[in-house]
């Protein structure tokens, strides 16, 4: 097990899907997928209480509207 803030993709070096970020308040959303299907991967906040909200888990799927995040 790795404790690490670095893609397990990285270390390992296995292919990937490409990789988006989107600036949310308080941080950044690393994402993957395109258009209804994007699933968040990570997520990069100097604030730890945003790691402990429902919204940003990994895995789970990204709404956008009038470009704010659902």
């Amino acid at each position: 097990m790795l404790y690490t803030v670095v893609s397990e993709y990285d270390i390992f070096c296995a292919d990937s899907p490409k990789r988006e970020y989107m600036d949310i308040e308080g941080g950044k959303l690393e994402y993957a997928g395109k258009g209804k299907n994007k699933k968040i991967v990570g997520l990069f906040s100097t604030d730890p209480a945003m790691y402990l909200k429902a919204d940003y888990q990994p895995g789970r799927s990204i709404r956008q509207t009038g470009g704010k995040l659902l």
